[in-house]
């Protein structure tokens, strides 16, 4: 069995996509910009955020992408508290927890905002650590962030597993030395989990357990 289970927290812990979606959108009219198609926005929420609302601009000014992801968190944080988790999953993080297993969080968002949703729906105690694009070594796609969890958990990757639900996902962990597991519950994104690398995939939260025993 597994000691550390790290997550995802977009699209794998909680239905948050909607939210990005429309705070991104608020955030590039505010300043002109045309809106993105919710497919290009899913698109891009596998690198940095700052990056992520250059991409979404075609630009490449780095001080305008830092401003525009600032005010992409004002935008969600005022929507916040409407984000719920999937179904099932409180129950998976109980039973994870029950097995003494420790549980932490690597997301490309900011960690502050992952700390939130967490606490808003009476999870963030099951998480020794959140590392999020702000305390990052490195965002995903690269391993940096899955790396710098298990210096700070003290294991090896081996030792670990990470679920998922997008290709930035499964990418960051094969080049971590870590399996994976894809999940199938996120209805926003129309990619097929299956063919995107991870070790395993679920249909349902309940599964991830079976996996790991």
């Amino acid at each position: 069995m597994r000691k550390v289970i790290l997550f995802d927290n977009d699209g794998t812990l909680s239905d948050s996509v909607p939210t990005v979606i429309q705070a991104t959108n608020q955030a590039l009219a505010a300043r002109g910009y045309a809106r993105n198609t919710d497919e290009e926005i899913i698109d891009g929420m596998r690198i940095k955020t700052s990056a992520r609302m250059l991409r979404h601009i075609d630009s490449d000014d780095e001080k305008l992408g830092e401003a525009l992801a600032e005010e992409y968190y004002a935008a969600f944080f005022s929507r916040i508290n409407r984000i719920k988790l999937f179904d099932g999953v409180a129950d998976c993080l109980n039973l994870l927890r029950a097995q003494t297993l420790i549980l932490g969080i690597v997301s490309n968002n900011a960690s502050d905002i992952v700390d939130t949703v967490l606490s808003q729906n009476g999870i963030r105690s099951h998480f020794s650590i959140i590392i999020g694009e702000d305390n990052a070594e490195e965002t995903k796609p690269g391993p940096g962030g899955l790396l710098q969890a298990c210096r700070l958990l003290e294991v090896q990757p081996s030792q670990c597993i990470y679920v998922g639900d997008s290709l930035s996902d499964s990418l960051a962990a094969g080049a971590a030395g870590m399996p994976s597991i894809g999940v199938k519950w996120n209805h926003h994104d129309k990619i097929d989990i299956d063919s995107l690398g991870f070790t395993y995939t679920v249909k349902t939260p309940d599964k991830i357990l079976s996996i790991l025993i």
